[in-house]
């Protein structure tokens, strides 16, 4: 039997207990990640216990969204419909300055070895998923200068 073409496709939308909690976090707009009360491990994705001593004290924990991205690749094919209709797709793998390593959704404007920010969103399923955005040097120097006020303002 084949779906129905008036049917929207949505992301996959299976995921565990601790990931259903990552929704919750997203869906408030903040970045937040499990974090070890016995050990301080920060880690993703969430899991019931901590991955570095095996206690179960973990809490959420607002973090630093920033990283680097250390690779990227673009997707050409996909099983699942939600992504087959949005291929070309770029994914990747960013180191998160608070610790752990997270593959990503990855904007056009990134590159390897670039720092990123990465966002927690809903998608179209309500599910939390990550993205990277790239920070530029350039976006620095443009917020300083609007931020500044010119000499002959006076």
């Amino acid at each position: 039997m084949s779906a129905d073409p008036n049917t929207q496709a949505l992301p996959p939308a299976a995921r565990s207990a601790k990931a259903r909690e990552l929704n919750e976090i997203a869906a408030r707009s903040r970045f937040a990640l499990q974090g070890c009360a016995h050990c301080g491990t920060i880690q993703y994705p969430p899991r019931e216990v901590c991955v570095n001593c095996l206690s179960d004290a973990l809490k959420w924990r607002d973090v630093s969204a920033e990283g680097k991205l250390l690779a990227v690749t673009t997707l050409h094919h996909s099983n699942e419909p939600y992504f087959q209709t949005r291929l070309p797709w770029r994914v990747g793998m960013v180191r998160l300055d608070c610790g752990p390593s997270a593959v990503v959704h990855v904007d056009p404007d990134c590159i390897p070895d670039g720092r990123v920010r990465v966002s927690l969103d809903l998608d179209a399923s309500g599910q939390a998923v990550m993205t990277a955005h790239a920070i530029t040097t350039a976006h620095a120097v443009r917020t300083t200068s609007l931020s500044s006020t010119p000499d002959d303002a006076s």
